[in-house]
């Protein structure tokens, strides 16, 4: 009997032009899911970093009579007196002013600064996460330094009393229907060139075009953690309606807060930007 042999046999043209039009349509139909999930996995990641820092601002408040680091005096271990409506970017961590001192003063709370940045931050590499709060610069550390390291704004009125105000957020807000340029401005430039401080108020008019997200960071949206500790993926017409219902009370000093267009009254949610 003949032993019979085996043969290998090729693909054909037609055979391998098939399977890689098949594989270009699976790769048309999966590619949209896998661009669509990176964006979501920041969105949760960010969200997952203000309900940690709320905390902390709660966890502060509980040692420090219900206040919070901007309602706390520097003689009870706040910023309310130095560092509210001020801001300096500099290199040096003791001089740095605003709302990385807000932060700097929890460090015991926070216990690492990573959580300052949203992974989605739309001015990187300007700003950069921090590794360390300690100030050591050494190999494979990025030391706390100033506002540089830090993606999110700080509601310097925003209590436990008035729980459905703004406390933390994404810094991308501007006015504008959608705005074109974040409120702060230039990264690291000083208060004559920007606007770090604003006022977003309690209600705005029906035909406003005033605060918003840009489109850089969570596609028109921005995250917020409200003073009870909840956290929110707001768009710009639920951030407007949480502004309304937000509550709060007028606050005149210290620190100048302009208005931001659109919105009122003055002196109301007022909000600090890095």
């Amino acid at each position: 009997m003949k032993s019979e042999r085996k043969r290998n046999r090729a693909f054909t043209l037609i055979e391998l032009i098939v399977v890689i039009a098949i594989m270009g349509i699976l790769a048309a139909c999966l590619l949209p899911a896998l661009a669509s999930a990176r964006p979501q996995a920041e969105r949760v990641s960010c969200s997952d970093n203000l309900r940690q820092v709320g905390l902390a601002f709660r966890t502060w408040a509980i040692d420090h009579n219900g206040n919070m680091p901007m309602q706390a005096p520097y003689t009870q271990g706040g910023i309310y007196d130095t560092d509210v409506g001020y801001r300096a970017v500099t290199a040096n961590q003791p001089y740095s002013r605003g709302v990385s001192k807000m932060f700097l003063t929890m460090s015991n709370q926070l216990t690492t600064p990573k959580i300052l940045f949203c992974p989605a931050e739309f001015e990187s590499p300007v700003r950069q996460a921090a590794t360390t709060f300690s100030g050591d610069s050494a190999a494979g550390t990025v030391p706390y330094t100033n506002d540089l390291n830090v993606s999110y704004f700080v509601g310097v009125d925003a209590s436990e009393a008035s729980p459905r105000m703004l406390l933390i957020g994404d810094h991308n807000l501007g006015s504008g229907n959608p705005p074109t340029q974040a409120y702060q401005g230039t990264p690291g430039s000083m208060l004559s060139l920007n606007t770090p401080f604003v006022s977003l108020g309690t209600n705005f008019p029906a035909n406003n075009v005033a605060v918003g997200w840009m489109d850089n960071m969570h596609a028109l949206r921005g995250n917020v953690g409200m003073a009870d500790g909840s956290v929110g993926c707001f768009s710009r017409p639920k951030l407007q309606d949480a502004l309304k219902n937000a509550g709060g009370y007028s606050v005149t000093v210290p620190g100048n807060f302009p208005l931001a267009s659109g919105c009122s009254p003055v002196n109301y949610n007022r909000i600090q930007l890095p």
